[in-house]
Formats: C-alpha cells, structure tokens, sequence
C-alpha cells in the first residue's frame, strides 16, 4: 500500500513538472520602429524597436537575440542583443537594439529601392529562450511592405498651386 502511495505523489509530482517542459508557442517578433542615430561612410547606425508577443501562459525569458535586416531581398543590417529580456506571460513588450546598416551593400542598390514607391522588409530573428531544460534557440521569420515618399506625404510637388514655390517661368532666372 505504501509503494503505491509514492508512487502515485511521485506521477503527481511529474506530471505537474512536464507541464512547463511541453512545447512552446513560439513568440512572433515584428519590427515596431527604425530610426537612425549615427551616419558615417561606411556605416549607419540606428536603434530598432521589436515587438515581442508571448502566447504562453508562462513568462518569455530570452537572454539574447540577433535580428537580421532585409530591404527588398537585400541584408542591409544587424543588431545583437544580449540584454536578459522578460516577456510576460499572455502579454506583449516592446525593446530597443542598436542596429548597424552597412552602407557599402546598400549603396549599389539604394537608386534602384528609392525609386519605388514601396519597400519590403523582412527581419530575421534568433531568439535564445530560456527553458526549464536549458536554454533553446528560437529563429523566426517577419515580413511586411511599407510606403514613402508621395504615399506617405513626406514628398510634395513644389510647383503646384498645393506646393510653397510658385511653377518656374520658362526664360526666367530664379
């Protein structure tokens, strides 16, 4: 009778215990902002802000992450974290990295990305999760499109009649 007690507390204990060790819902990671901080010939300095979304009903911990930037098909960027990170459980939570932009790879294609009037991105991303059986590495894709220049109203014709400049006069000397 005694053994099958122990036996039963201890089905118990571990059945309670592989609870946390069954499979996660991998987080899903997208690019929330991108601003640049630092210019200089060869390389561009930003900071990027990630959203990070935990569908578990237990904490995120990730204790380091690259994120890897793509522009229209291009690797123009990365950023490495190594910042210990706690998402909560069934919750959100945005961070900050430092991205470094190589000016070199995108220079020979940045003409041909500026005359469109859309960009896609993707962000690829490692994740290191902390589990309780060790620490897992958590890759991740993100994709998306966004607008600028006359879409988003950051250009604007300054020879119309809507624009500050009068239209030039042919002959004239401005």
């Amino acid at each position: 009778m005694r053994h099958g007690a122990i036996v039963c507390a201890l089905s118990l204990v571990l059945t309670g215990g592989c609870a946390s060790l069954g499979p996660m819902t991998p987080p899903d990671v997208a690019l929330v902002d991108l601003e640049f901080t630092d210019l200089t010939v060869f390389e561009t300095t930003g900071q990027i802000t990630v959203r990070v979304t935990n569908e578990n009903p237990d904490p995120l911990v990730i204790e380091g992450a690259v994120f890897k930037l793509f522009l229209n098909g291009v690797p123009v960027g990365k950023a490495l974290d190594s910042e210990r990170v706690e998402i909560p459980r069934l919750g959100t939570a945005t961070h900050s990295v430092t991205l470094h932009v190589n000016n070199v790879a995108l220079i020979s294609r940045l003409a041909t990305m500026l005359e469109q009037p859309e960009l896609d991105y993707r962000m690829r991303t490692k994740l290191w999760v902390v589990r309780p059986y060790g620490t897992r590495k958590v890759k991740l894709d993100h994709e998306g499109r966004f607008a600028y220049g006359k879409r988003r109203g950051l250009e604007t014709d300054l020879t119309t009649p809507e624009g500050l400049l009068d239209p030039p006069v042919s002959g004239s000397v401005p």
